[in-house]
């Protein structure tokens, strides 16, 4: 199997479709607790407003950055940047893509967003404490979450 194909295959296992899809990863940080995959939307990917006409590019919307399944006992962050366009000779007006991203309510991917709630009970609001109270203590998620749970 060639080189490209494995990178797309490899991408497709760790982001959710929708991302492996319409977005291409440019870089990865690793720290000591966490991973973070940095994605650019695809630079065909023109707004259906725009079909048809002269598109340019308007630079990238505020990045958004959601949390996913962990990898190597890491916590993994996606982080998504879309871009931004418009039409030629209009600088007033920019456009771009919508996608279902997130789950509602919570900063998770809808699938590891669905797996919070069905499998540990949690509510969006209690999601975010949770994590929240993780961050700035340091602590460990896989014991508060064995803790919550019995």
């Amino acid at each position: 199997m060639e080189k490209k194909q494995l990178y797309k295959e490899l991408v497709s296992l760790i982001a959710p479709r929708v991302i492996a899809e319409n977005f291409e990863l440019v870089q990865i940080v690793e720290k000591p607790t966490s991973i973070t995959l940095y994605f650019e939307e695809k630079d065909q990917r023109i707004p259906e407003e725009l079909k048809g006409k002269e598109a340019v590019q308007d630079g990238y919307l505020n990045k958004m950055e959601l949390q996913t399944f962990p990898l190597k006992d890491k916590t993994v962050y996606i982080a998504v940047r879309r871009r931004r366009w418009k039409e030629r000779g209009t600088p007033e007006q920019s456009y771009s893509n919508r996608y279902d991203l997130h789950f509602e309510g919570m900063k998770t991917t809808k699938e590891f967003g669905i797996f919070l709630k069905e499998e540990l009970g949690f509510e969006p609001d209690e999601y975010n404490k949770f994590w929240q109270s993780i961050t700035d203590q340091g602590s460990d998620p896989l014991s508060m979450v064995q803790e919550r749970t019995e």
